[in-house]
């Protein structure tokens, strides 16, 4: 009798010791299996030197194209798109704190950027103040921070005179430091006749 109670013990001890010892490995396997679908920390976006809110990129240590030293990048960026939701920042200007960060991450000084932006159409409202923005949106301006920032480091904002005024605006509704422009298309000849280049 004492035999076959200690067999039976015997048995449950070995079941419960497989039970445990399986559950172990299905918990390592697992720690195992995330560590190799987590993408190394070179594969990570990082933000700044210049922004470190805004404007995320990839360093690239094997790129195939050199930096001419003491290049001066003339450049200047259209946009007439904006978000759906008036919620959310628009992405299309923070590519131009992206393009800043992601020079100045490999040897640009900002002194060598030289960029202006021209705005028009639906992205009129992503230069509107405050309180402009809360009368019409119900909301603060979610891009109005990035604007200024790109002020403060001598980025200059453009807006279409003809896109402002067919939205019923006036001057006195936009982030102090934007300038009103005749139209996009009259700024955008102008500055391309200065040397700017286009990033559409």
């Amino acid at each position: 009798m004492s035999s076959f109670v200690d067999k039976n013990y015997l048995n449950k001890y070995q079941e419960t010791s497989l039970k445990i010892i399986n559950l172990l490995l299905l918990f390592f396997l697992l720690i195992i299996s995330n560590l190799n679908a987590q993408p190394s920390s070179a594969q990570q976006p990082t933000k700044g030197p210049i922004f470190t809110d805004y404007g995320p990129v990839f360093k690239v240590p094997d790129s195939d194209v050199v930096l001419i030293p003491n290049f001066k990048y003339k450049v200047f960026f259209d946009i007439g798109q904006t978000t759906k939701e008036t919620f959310n920042l628009n992405h299309r200007i923070e590519s131009i704190a992206r393009f800043i960060n992601m020079h100045a991450l490999n040897g640009v000084k900002l002194k060598d950027m030289q960029i202006a932006v021209v705005l028009h159409g639906a992205a009129t409202r992503d230069l509107l103040t405050n309180a402009s923005y809360q009368k019409r949106y119900d909301n603060d301006n979610p891009t109005a921070e990035l604007v200024k920032q790109l002020l403060e480091r001598d980025v200059k904002f453009y807006l279409c005179g003809q896109s402002l005024y067919f939205m019923k605006l006036n001057k006195k509704d936009l982030i102090p430091g934007v300038k009103v422009a005749l139209s996009a298309m009259t700024i955008s000849t102008m500055l391309q006749a200065e040397g700017y280049t286009l990033i559409p």
